[in-house]
């Protein structure tokens, strides 16, 4: 369900704009983490396929480690992106936890 959320959101969030003239200076991978200014920002945490309409679809998800750079997230998809093409990509992230 979470999951479902989290597309939900991030298909909202960039449903209107493009991906057009995105920095991804900073931006480095090293195996399965993704890191922004030397900081750990994602780690690949799933790898699907799925059959879709007849079409193989692939996809990347990854775990945003925390919130400190959740303002960089359509970012981290394009720097992802541009080494992964053909691939879905897509991001969880942590939802804080408020108690009451």
């Amino acid at each position: 369900m979470f999951k479902r959320i989290a597309v939900l959101v991030l298909g909202f969030l960039f449903s209107c704009q493009t991906f057009k003239n995105i920095d991804v200076s900073g931006f480095e991978s090293k195996g399965n983490t993704i890191f922004y200014q030397n900081d750990t920002m994602a780690v690949l945490s799933n790898v699907e396929y799925a059959l879709d309409n007849r079409k193989l679809v692939r996809e990347l998800t990854f775990k945003l480690k925390n919130q400190v750079h959740a303002d960089r997230v359509k970012n981290l998809i394009y720097f992802i992106h541009s080494q992964h093409k053909d691939w879905e990509i897509e991001i969880d992230m942590p939802i804080p936890l408020k108690i009451d």
